[in-house]
């Protein structure tokens, strides 16, 4: 079975947008536009990195449905923190 490459591009706060790829289930790589965030305010950061981690649990979840899998997160910023997004069951 061919998996499909998914790319996203997902709008964020203070004017920054993520695309997202996925290369056919193999690679996963996150494209940064104007350039890689640096936002120094705690309150600001923790914001920008709360809809960050939304648009990102979406695109995954769309992924684990395309590829029919589990994928796993580790964030190494700031504190270590780890995710799972499942794939959707059949009904």
């Amino acid at each position: 079975m061919s998996i499909p490459s998914l790319e996203r591009t997902y709008s964020l706060p203070h004017g920054y947008a993520v695309t997202f790829c996925c290369n056919a289930g193999k690679t996963f790589d996150a494209r940064w536009s104007p350039a890689v965030p640096k936002i120094r305010k705690a309150r600001q950061r923790n914001k920008f990195l709360e809809a960050y981690r939304a648009v990102r649990r979406e695109f995954l979840q769309e992924m684990a449905a395309t590829i029919g899998g589990n994928v796993a997160v580790v964030d190494t910023d700031h504190c270590m923190t780890r995710e799972t997004i499942l794939a959707p069951t059949k009904h």
